[in-house]
């Protein structure tokens, strides 16, 4: 028994996985003057997007302009905690978790959808 358990949480921390997509990367930006732009400041957003049966069911999809109209990158990201949770329903529910990384927005601006 004590084996069994051994293997399946090896089994579940290499289970993991990590995709990003970078829409633009991080350039240096110059001002009028030519002089390098202070670095943009990023926020990224986290949101767990249930899946069911091994992915069969659901899209793990997320609208990124909820967050911001340009993401600097998006990333899906099955970590330790959606093996384990779809280990333990049987592939059942299987999460997935996706990161959207915007430019913070400047102080006094309004997000609009």
């Amino acid at each position: 028994m004590r084996r069994a358990l051994a293997t399946l949480s090896l089994l579940a921390l290499t289970g993991c996985y990590h995709f990003v997509f970078e829409q633009h990367p991080a350039t240096t930006r110059l001002t009028s003057s030519g002089a390098p732009a202070p670095t943009m400041r990023l926020v990224t957003y986290e949101r767990t997007v249930p899946t069911y049966f091994n992915g069969f069911v659901g899209t793990g999809r997320v609208d990124t302009s909820e967050y911001c109209a340009e993401p600097v990158r998006t990333e899906l990201r099955v970590n330790t905690r959606d093996v384990l949770a779809s280990v333990f329903t049987l592939l059942t529910y299987t999460p997935h978790t996706l990161y959207v990384t915007c430019e913070e927005p400047a102080v006094g601006a309004t997000i609009t959808k």
